[in-house]
């Protein structure tokens, strides 16, 4: 499934710890890692003191952790791009060598940071034509594969997709799986927008959650749960923090969840709970499509290009 596997790097902590993540994809997968760097376009930013210079520094850092892995268990191909975009080159990269995933750092930024310098890695999300696996700075278990599979779903054909590819991820680790729904308590009022919490009583949320646990159990086949030892899960609240709290407080190592990929102003007003998820959680999330869009053909690689 992740056989061509592109990790962006800012040559940050949080870079260096996708390119664990990867690696360890790379070794499960038998697959090929392309490291990318996107440096700012000279021609765009006319007062530059020395552009070789950068090119330089940057393909220095690119064999650094070219040669880090002394195991060379898998190839890695580095390459060099120039934008002032590198969200838009970063998925340019991925679909014209199709890539089947892409494993990126992010700083976690929120509030009024968020708002002003916004992520790049949300950006490459939203817009990506395969998974993405957005990660920290490098932990411990970093490249050591995962145990825990946290799948959250809306019952959409995203989180369908989105399971789809947890199965494949859990199956290769050896994981188990935890298929979770939150019903979301709040109601938002038509006339001000303000968000209300609706009093349920006890029978009404128990016939939800019934409800749920029936359509979760449906998501489930036997070779789930025998194999991957799926089990389910039922919450009330607000969806993006109680995943992010759930994967935290029951030690899952990975969360795989459906995203819309909403831009302009879908984006603007209804947000996206992969996103809060990803700023907030402490382990890595794979954000998955429903049938991405995949380039008709391959295109050769260069060890290296200057772009």
């Amino acid at each position: 499934m992740f056989t061509r596997i592109l990790v962006p790097t800012d040559f940050s902590a949080p870079s260096d710890g996708a390119l664990e993540h990867a690696r360890g994809l790379a070794a499960a997968f038998g697959g090929m890692v392309h490291l990318l760097h996107v440096l700012p376009n000279v021609f765009l930013r006319p007062v530059v003191d020395d552009p070789r210079g950068l090119e330089t520094a940057a393909e220095e850092q690119l064999e650094e952790r070219l040669t880090a892995d002394e195991r060379r268990r898998f190839l890695v191909l580095v390459a060099l791009a120039r934008s002032d975009e590198p969200a838009d080159e970063i998925v340019r990269y991925a679909r014209m060598h199709d890539m089947d995933a892409i494993v990126m750092g992010t700083h976690g930024r929120s509030g009024m940071s968020h708002a002003l310098m916004g992520s790049i890695a949300e950006k490459v999300m939203r817009t990506a034509p395969c998974p993405v696996l957005t990660a920290r700075a490098a932990g411990s278990g970093a490249g050591r594969g995962f145990k825990h599979v946290l799948v959250p779903t809306d019952f959409s054909e995203h989180s369908d997709a989105a399971l789809d590819c947890a199965r494949h991820v859990a199956a290769r680790f050896g994981a188990s799986l935890h298929l979770l729904h939150v019903l979301d308590d709040r109601v938002i009022s038509g006339s001000a927008g303000s968000e209300l919490v609706v009093a349920e009583s006890s029978e009404v949320r128990a016939a939800r959650a019934t409800d749920v646990e029936e359509r979760l159990a449906d998501r489930l086949d036997e070779g789930d749960r025998i194999t991957l030892r799926a089990t389910t899960g039922v919450l009330f609240g607000a969806p993006a923090p109680s995943i992010a709290s759930y994967a935290a407080g029951y030690g899952f190592d990975l969360i795989v969840m459906g995203t819309h990929g909403r831009t302009g102003l879908a984006h603007l007003l209804m947000g996206s709970v992969a996103e809060h998820v990803v700023r907030s959680a402490t382990c890595p999330v794979i954000t998955v499509k429903h049938a991405p869009v995949r380039a008709e053909a391959r295109l050769p690689t260069p060890a290296r290009a200057i772009a």
